[in-house]
């Protein structure tokens, strides 16, 4: 089953957002090694999940779930199958796992990740 992980902001002006957030909800927000206009935003202690605020210059949708899976090609597989799109070529992030984005038959843009 696909656990959500991760969730992105995305922002025109991903600093502009992050000062937001911090101020409402009291935030951490910090930049990601990589890329550039990635900020890494730890939400507090307890349940639920972390996410980060990026630029828009990387994806337009304004937000991003990322879910888990066991087997990132499968997972591929499985979504052609059932009509999504991949988006863009799998990655390896040190210490992450490996990630690809795909777009569900209603043109949502989800992150998968494999750690």
């Amino acid at each position: 089953m696909g656990r959500i992980v991760h969730v992105e902001i995305v922002a025109e002006d991903h600093n502009r957002a992050a000062e937001f957030y911090s101020k409402v909800f009291g935030w951490q927000v910090t930049p990601a090694p990589v890329p550039e206009g990635y900020l890494l935003a730890e939400t507090g202690p307890g349940e639920g999940i972390d996410g980060a605020i990026m630029s828009s210059r990387y994806q337009s949708q304004p937000t991003i779930v990322w879910i888990e899976v066991d087997d990132l090609e499968a997972t591929l597989a499985d979504a052609a199958r059932a009509g999504g799109d991949q988006v863009g070529e799998i990655q390896e992030l040190p210490g992450i796992g490996r990630l690809c984005y795909l777009r569900d038959t209603e043109g949502v843009l989800v992150g998968l990740r494999q750690s």
